[in-house]
Parts: structure tokens; C-alpha cells; sequence
């Protein structure tokens, strides 16, 4: 029998989103069975270093941790799982659903040991992981460590991208904060997004079209004729450090805008594909 509660759980259903690591998944989503979300478990694979396996003939899902060696065992219909070689209870079971598994979201993530967060106003359930080493590194006090490990975090932004005007080039530009490694702007194609780094993860915060004006200071200027914007728009005064992606000619253009925008360092060097710490030192910064 179809009631309202089922009804609004469907309605519920058909809204919501499943972030993995940065990576929106369109194709499958998440589903609420008996007020429990539950994910796609071949989803988790996005996560750098996570293996899933699925055995069809015992309806049995392991994932492994490359790194940390963590491992979790579950069966489709059973409450019973294994997390480390402990047995643990579901409150509700793993289901198969138009032939993909789904499993509760919160125990994925207590299993991998991965962040879960609940997002209410997009209605989206945020799954990511980051290693040991980077986590320490983005909170580093050397802020060419910490500046390149926040370009290295899981980038997550929870609204829909604006659409650029401008053809694309070079790989972007970088900004941030004389002094600071905690947040930064990325520049492509006219299109600016704000990042704040929390809790292991890049998550943009803001986003702006055609809005950057460099010269009488670097200002975020939305007085240009097809200024657009969502999110809260950042406080960027004082110096500020750029890094220029020219990935053509595998090569980071880097310096230092003061406050009137004029530029008071400039500096280059090599970075062939492949290459690591695109972040380079700023002459004077570092105290």
C-alpha cells in the first residue's frame, strides 16, 4: 500500500546527492530505506586507495584501504558485518537496488574512517578521505608545505558550477592571502571560486563570473556588466600571492600583488607534467 509516509520518503529520495571525493555522482544516488540513508558501495571506489570487491555468489562487498590496511566485510540482507575483525550490527542491512548495492552511509564512513558529512540545504551526502600526511601537511606552519597540500585536498563544492564565456588556455591561477595557506581562490576562464580549507578537504565556498579586477588593488569588483555569484564573497585585502598555471609551456609564473594591485615580486620556473609542489616560496614571506 502506497501512504504518505512512503510517498514523502520517494519525494525525499529523488533529491538527494551523493558527493564522493569532489566527484558529484549523477547516476547513482542515494536512497532511504526505513528513515536510514543509504549509498552505492561501488561509489566508495572514487576514494583514492579504497578497493571494493563484490563476491556474487555469497552477496558479500569487502573494502580495503591500500594504505591503512583497514577492512570492512558486509552481506546483502544481513545486519552482521565485519569492521577490522570485529563483528559489528547494522541498524539496517545492505539492499540491492536496480542491480547496484547500497549500504548505510554513516558506517562506510566509521569503517574507511572517512569524513561523512550531511549537507541539509543541497540535500547531499559528502563522503571523502584524506591521507595522514597531506592532512598533517595542509596544517603545516611552512607555507609552501601547507599551500600545496591545500591544492592537493579533495575539492568539494556543493553548488552547480557558473558557466564560463572564455575559452580556455592556460590551467588557471591561484590566490592567496600574503601570509596564509588556509583558503585560496582559483581563476579559470573568468570563473572564480573561493576555497576555505576544513577538515582535511578544499570546500568552495563562493564562486564568481568575471568579477576579478587586478590593478588600483586586487578587488573582487561585481559592478562588471555580467557579474554573477553565489556563496559568501571573501575579504581579500592586503598582498596577495598569485601562481599561474602555464601548463603549455610547463611553466608556473608566481609573485606578489600589493595593496594598490601593482605587482612587487615576479618569478618563474619549470613544472613538466608530472611534476609536484606547484607551490613555489615567496622571497620574505615566511617569518
Amino acid at each position: 500500500m502506497f501512504t504518505m509516509h512512503s510517498a514523502r520518503a520517494a519525494a525525499l529520495q529523488n533529491e538527494l546527492h551523493l558527493n564522493i571525493n569532489g566527484v558529484q555522482t549523477g547516476d547513482q544516488k542515494p536512497i532511504v530505506v526505513n528513515n536510514v540513508t543509504l549509498v552505492p558501495i561501488r561509489t566508495v571506489s572514487i576514494i583514492p586507495n579504497v578497493n571494493v570487491d563484490w563476491n556474487s555468489k555469497t552477496k558479500t562487498i569487502t573494502v580495503t584501504d591500500s594504505v591503512t590496511k583497514d577492512t570492512l566485510k558486509l552481506t546483502v540482507g544481513s545486519k552482521e558485518a565485519i569492521v577490522g575483525g570485529e563483528r559489528v550490527t547494522l541498524k539496517t542491512p545492505p539492499v540491492i537496488r536496480d542491480g547496484a548495492v547500497y549500504v548505510p552511509f554513516r558506517w562506510i564512513g566509521e569503517g574507511i574512517k572517512a569524513n561523512v558529512v550531511w549537507d541539509a540545504p543541497t540535500k547531499t551526502v559528502v563522503i571523502y578521505k584524506t591521507s595522514p600526511e597531506l592532512l598533517k601537511d595542509s596544517v603545516s606552519a611552512d607555507l609552501v608545505k601547507s599551500r600545496n597540500a591545500a591544492l592537493d585536498l579533495p575539492r568539494i563544492t556543493l553548488q552547480d558550477d557558473l558557466i564560463p564565456d572564455q575559452e580556455g588556455g592556460a590551467g588557471g591561477t591561484y590566490y592567496f592571502q600574503y601570509g596564509k595557506s588556509n583558503s585560496f581562490i582559483y581563476e579559470y576562464r573568468g570563473i572564480s571560486t573561493y576555497y576555505k580549507v576544513i577538515n582535511g578537504a578544499a570546500w568552495g565556498v563562493w564562486q564568481g563570473k568575471e568579477v576579478l579586477q587586478i590593478g588600483n588593488g586586487f578587488k573582487i569588483n561585481m559592478m562588471k556588466p555580467n557579474g554573477e555569484e553565489w556563496g559568501t564573497r571573501p575579504d581579500y585585502s592586503g598582498k596577495v600571492n598569485y601562481f599561474m598555471d602555464l601548463w603549455k609551456m610547463e611553466e608556473v609564473k608566481y609573485g606578489t600583488f600589493d595593496e594598490a594591485g601593482n605587482v612587487i615580486f615576479s618569478a618563474s620556473k619549470s613544472f613538466p607534467a608530472g611534476a609536484k609542489n606547484f607551490i613555489s616560496e615567496i622571497p620574505g614571506e615566511q617569518s
